[in-house]
C-alpha cells in the first residue's frame, strides 16, 4: 500500500484556504483604503476594493454551502 503524500482532511484545507485569503485582504487594504493622490493610485485602489468584494462573495458562498 502507498500512503498519500499529504493527508489533509477538508477542514484543514478550507482553513488554511480561509487564512490565506485573510492575509490577501489585509495585504489589498492599504492600498484600497490609503491616501490616493494620482490617478493610478485611484485606479489600483478602486481594483484592490474590487478585490476584496470578490474575496468577501466567495467566504460568503463557502458558508452557505
Amino acid at each position: 500500500m502507498t500512503k498519500p503524500l499529504f493527508s489533509m482532511d477538508a477542514e484543514h484545507v478550507l482553513g488554511l484556504a480561509g487564512l490565506f485569503l485573510l492575509i490577501v485582504v489585509a495585504k489589498l487594504a492599504d492600498r484600497a483604503y490609503g491616501p490616493q493622490q494620482t490617478f493610478a493610485d485611484q485606479v489600483s485602489g478602486s481594483l484592490a476594493r474590487r478585490a476584496i468584494d470578490a474575496i468577501a462573495v466567495v467566504g460568503w458562498l463557502v458558508d452557505h454551502i
